[in-house]
């Protein structure tokens, strides 16, 4: 009876249909692992969204190995592959869904690798626009890729030996490097003696008992004392031993099963069950100076550069270096002197102006270099000065202004420009 009732359900007109390009069709796409997996769907007179095709295909060895950008981007170029003759008769808006946000901008890119450009240029043809859709709610598609995920690690195919290689295998694990020395006590136990028979802890665990909140420049709120032990709240208190804080930042920041941490990460680390006082700055010391970070780590300082020399032109007042002495008495009610020196021949001019509010404006430096630069030396190519770059950007727009020059900004990807 369930028999009859599922053949009757499986060839009746709902289930039963085909493809009609006269209606708004969709595509939902997804990839995973080693397989790439499409639905087709169309929607009826009522509005509702049936099922018409599915796809589903695995990857090569080589496909294996693409970054998800690239597995995802193939699925679709898969799906319009396959389905070319349906999809390309249609005239309507094709709505492609995608879980990865990325291939929204795809048809936008203006720099594609040759790989994307061979297969963007397969989708000129479609009237297609790929949208986004989360994971959760790409549910059809999303239940093919779950099947693939489902099958057993022992099932025995080219493509699951491939995702499933073991890099580091056990003859190439040192085990003996990962084994704790016998011989040294754990850090718990030497912060802990070192808790118990340190004498400042004993003075700070004597003023904690009299409920005063601070001894010297030691604040002591939220401070307890339990079996003979200082705590700050939950926090097992380091005194002032600096070897054994530090080798207590070695214990967490050097280990050899992991990457060395950052600052924030170390300290997070340890704020769990230590604390001292100028906990930061002692963490900071120690991984600044730690030589594996320097040497493997991307330091983030502007300044770590070599400093690069000033060009040096051919031709004299071209390249100057421009500067103001300030706060100078006043003399025929001048009290600053603007100095523009030339790079290449070293010549100088010293300018007299004055300021009511000792700092001068761009635009009347602007006036200035116009009235003694500019009419003797012609226009500049460079300006070296010690003010900000608001400061140089507001004083060539007003030189040009005064020329009569028309600046003409523009951005990068303009092509009445780059041609």
């Amino acid at each position: 009876m369930i028999f009859d009732h599922m053949k009757k359900w499986m060839t009746e007109v709902s289930i039963l249909r085909h493809f009609d390009q006269n209606r708004e069709t969709v595509l939902e796409t997804d990839s995973f692992n080693y397989v790439n997996n499409d639905i087709l769907s169309q929607y009826d007179d009522e509005e509702t969204l049936h099922l018409m095709i599915y796809y589903s295909k695995n990857l090569s060895l080589a496909e294996c190995n693409y970054e998800i950008y690239d597995k995802k981007l193939l699925a679709i170029i898969c799906v319009f592959k396959h389905w070319r003759s349906e999809l390309k008769l249609t005239e309507l808006l094709i709505k492609m869904f995608t879980d990865h946000q990325a291939l929204t901008s795809l048809m936008k890119d203006k720099e594609l690798s040759r790989r994307k450009m061979r297969w963007v240029q397969k989708l000129v043809d479609f009237n297609f626009k790929i949208m986004y859709r989360s994971g959760k709610q790409n549910i059809k598609v999303d239940a093919l890729t779950r099947w693939v995920n489902s099958v057993s690690r022992s099932f025995k195919n080219e493509w699951c030996c491939y995702q499933w290689t073991t890099i580091l295998t056990l003859n190439r694990m040192k085990i003996a490097d990962l084994k704790e020395k016998e011989n040294d006590e754990s850090i718990y136990q030497l912060i802990l003696e070192a808790n118990r028979i340190n004498e400042n802890c004993i003075l700070l665990r004597e003023v904690v008992l009299k409920d005063e909140a601070q001894y010297k420049d030691t604040k002591l709120r939220n401070c307890r004392v339990q079996n003979e032990i200082l705590y700050q709240s939950d926090l097992l208190w380091v005194f002032f031993d600096e070897h054994l804080q530090m080798k207590l930042i070695q214990e967490v920041h050097d280990q050899s099963s992991i990457d060395h941490f950052e600052i924030l990460r170390t300290m997070k680390i340890i704020r769990r069950y230590y604390y001292w006082s100028s906990m930061q700055k002692t963490i900071n010391r120690y991984i600044q100076n730690c030589y594996i970070c320097q040497r493997s780590k991307t330091s983030w300082n502007k300044f770590n550069e070599l400093l690069h020399s000033l060009l040096i032109l051919e031709q004299q007042w071209k390249n100057i270096v421009m500067n103001f002495i300030i706060d100078l008495s006043l003399s025929k009610d001048k009290n600053i002197i603007l100095t523009v020196i030339c790079k290449l021949t070293k010549k100088r001019h010293y300018i007299s102006c004055s300021t009511d509010d000792e700092k001068i404006t761009a635009e009347k430096t602007a006036e200035l270099m116009l009235q003694w630069i500019y009419w003797i030396h012609d226009l500049l190519n460079f300006i070296v000065s010690n003010q900000d770059f608001q400061f140089i950007f507001i004083l060539w727009k007003f030189l040009c202004k005064r020329l009569s020059i028309n600046l003409q900004l523009f951005t990068v990807y303009h092509s009445q420009i780059d041609d």
